[in-house]
């Protein structure tokens, strides 16, 4: 198995752009291009609520991130709205394609046990709305610092995480895939 670098914010975790919706501040952060983050496993995805957890954010980041998991942006605390319709969204300054987010949520305390009955509606309703704006909803991770909960493997009967997944194979296809 081969050595993966941790996952890890760049020391600057300063927002890129800030703006404000009516009186909703928010703001958007970009990764560097020449350091791609990728969250190919829920080890990686735990990593990155870690690192959030420690940024200033209030409630909520949504990770916006490409076919091989690359992080192309993420929306530190934006309207309830734009955490909803990211996908149809005209965002500032995000021109990067994404067809996947994740949701890391800060709670005061994150309890352990199944999910409760809210959480389990809510995390399937955002699924539903944005596999219908064409998106893979990968997770929403709660988090208080300390614990980080999956309401991915503890909602959904088969999580992605679950799934293989080799960012390398989307350029070479799968092994005994063969060119037309």
């Amino acid at each position: 198995m081969p050595f993966k670098p941790r996952l890890r914010l760049p020391r600057r975790r300063q927002p890129s752009l800030r703006l404000q919706s009516d009186d909703h501040q928010w703001s958007i952060f970009h990764p560097d291009p020449d350091e791609p983050m990728i969250v190919d496993g829920f080890g990686e995805a735990a990593q990155l609520a870690a690192a959030v957890a420690d940024m200033a954010v209030q409630h909520e980041a949504v990770v916006l991130l490409d076919e091989r998991r690359r992080i192309t942006a993420m929306l530190i605390d934006p309207p309830a709205e734009v955490g909803l319709l990211v996908g149809m969204a005209a965002l500032p300054g995000v021109e990067t394609p994404f067809c996947q987010t994740l949701c890391i949520v800060i709670e005061p305390e994150v309890r352990t046990g199944p999910p409760t009955e809210h959480d389990r509606r809510g995390y399937l309703a955002l699924r539903r709305a944005h596999m219908a704006q064409g998106l893979l909803l990968l997770d929403v991770i709660l988090t208080d610092g300390d614990t980080i909960r999956s309401l991915a493997i503890g909602c959904d009967p088969d999580p992605v995480w679950f799934d293989e997944f080799e960012p390398h194979m989307l350029e070479h296809g799968a092994p005994g895939d063969e060119a037309a």
